[in-house]
């Protein structure tokens, strides 16, 4: 039986000896300390996630329900040069604002 706020895949694990727990209690695995959002309607929460996989390190945005169960049966895995760029789609790239986040993703 899988912990909560974990998800695997035939090739990734949510890397549960690295980062933020997913709360009190809870299984490690996040980059930040908090979900990047919480729906305020399921309380469905999405994290940015470490993850233990054959490149290195590589990262995903993971959905949980409120009990910490999976809400994807598919992932995106990226890894740093692949988050600069989604980061810069946003916004939030050149030698603005993406610095700090990338800071606080490598810990």
């Amino acid at each position: 039986m899988q912990q909560p706020f974990t998800c695997a895949n035939a090739r990734y694990r949510t890397d549960t000896g690295t980062g933020h727990p997913h709360g009190a209690g809870q299984a490690r695995g996040s980059v930040l300390p908090a979900p990047l959002v919480t729906r305020a309607d399921t309380g469905d929460t999405l994290w940015l996630e470490y993850v233990a996989g054959p490149e290195g390190r590589v990262f995903w945005l993971m959905w949980y329900d409120a009990s910490g169960q999976p809400r994807l049966t598919h992932s995106a895995v990226m890894d740093r040069a692949n988050m600069q760029v989604m980061l810069h789609r946003l916004g939030h790239g050149g030698h603005g604002p993406a610095r700090p986040a990338m800071a606080a993703v490598s810990g």
